[in-house]
């Protein structure tokens, strides 16, 4: 499995949009990608004008593949220009080892 976890930072005063958008059609725009296991979608408590997504993929060829898909581009077209920055990194993952609250 391959995590993705990307971090967007959203123009001051766009926070309540953004997450509108986001809840309304991107993730599921996202989710509906081949390839996808999971998707999480949140906003930054100590910034709130960070938001982060975390995906976890079949692996790093489906998410690569997954770029070309309508999905995948009605995804990005959700937050238009209120994006003004980010971050994005992939992870190669082992087991999961649930805990005593799973």
């Amino acid at each position: 499995m391959l995590l993705e976890i990307a971090e967007i930072d959203v123009r001051p005063g766009a926070e309540i949009a953004f997450g509108k958008a986001m809840r309304e059609h991107g993730i599921g725009f996202l989710a509906a990608c081949e390839g996808v296991v999971s998707v999480q979608f949140g906003q930054c408590v100590e910034n709130v004008s960070r938001f982060a997504f975390t995906v976890v993929w079949t692996s790093m060829d489906a998410h690569v593949a997954a770029r070309r898909l309508d999905s995948f581009g009605e995804f990005r077209s959700a937050f238009g220009d209120m994006a003004i920055g980010g971050a994005m990194h992939h992870y190669e993952m082992g087991d999961v080892v649930p805990g005593p609250s799973a």
